[in-house]
């Protein structure tokens, strides 16, 4: 007698495979079932990533949307990680063509839905600095915000996003030059910024765990920038926890 973890294992794959079958369904009922699971799996590819079928179309998005589960079955009973491989595949499926650029919306639109379930932590202002010693304020590490990604594309991707907050907006010139950005939870909703390349990699240098004096560095700071920057992080309450090497 085939265990537990078999038949389910059995009615999984008959969901994903029409010509599969299962001891614990007739074929008759798999088909409910299994239109049930493919709509189920679609539609919160949809709600994840709007944009993106705004750009390909109904018909293509379900076609991607096929290939995907396929290759990514579900591996979660809550439908939210649905779309957790989404850029990953379409990285690989579109690789080398012209919607290559739709993987790093996908990575963008994902940021969106972890930052949207992501903790917010209760930030610390700029006066927190003068608790250290100034020849300790170049090794303090910040602790940023949980919800706080930042991604770089080769693509207007910040600027493709914002103009396809509705349907049938007018295609963005792919020509124009990639951008940065960040995607942060706040308490109104999730924000989508594009950031100022300095200060983008100001942040991602924080958020790597970069003590402040390498992060400035990198980022090739002046004296002027930094206070910018610093502004921008308190100000922007990114900042969660501030501390010194021991």
């Amino acid at each position: 007698m085939a265990s537990l973890r078999e038949l389910q294992a059995s009615f999984a794959a008959a969901l994903r495979e029409p010509e599969s079958t299962c001891a614990v369904s007739p074929r008759d009922n798999l088909s409910v079932y299994r239109n049930n699971s493919v709509y189920a799996f679609r539609g919160a590819l949809e709600t994840t990533f709007p944009v993106l079928r705004r750009r390909v179309g109904d018909d293509y998005f379900r076609q991607l949307s096929a290939h995907y589960r396929q290759r990514f079955p579900s591996r979660s009973g809550d439908l939210h990680f649905t779309g957790s491989d989404f850029p990953v595949f379409l990285a690989s499926h579109l690789h080398g063509t012209d919607y290559a650029w739709l993987a790093d919306l996908a990575c963008l639109e994902w940021s969106r839905a972890q930052a949207a379930i992501a903790p917010v932590h209760a930030s610390i202002g700029a006066e927190t600095l003068a608790e250290f010693e100034p020849e300790h304020l170049e090794h303090l590490v910040f602790g940023l915000q949980p919800s706080l990604t930042l991604q770089a594309s080769d693509f207007p991707i910040f600027t493709l996003w914002t103009a396809n907050q509705v349907e049938n907006a007018p295609p963005v010139d792919q020509s124009l030059a990639g951008e940065s950005g960040m995607v942060r939870a706040r308490a109104d909703g999730v924000e989508v910024r594009v950031l100022e390349p300095r200060l983008f990699s100001y942040l991602y240098a924080l958020k790597a765990g970069a003590p402040l004096g390498e992060a400035i560095a990198t980022a090739g700071l002046d004296q002027p920038g930094l206070i910018t920057s610093l502004g921008f992080i308190f100000s922007e309450n990114l900042v969660s926890s501030v501390t010194a090497p021991r």
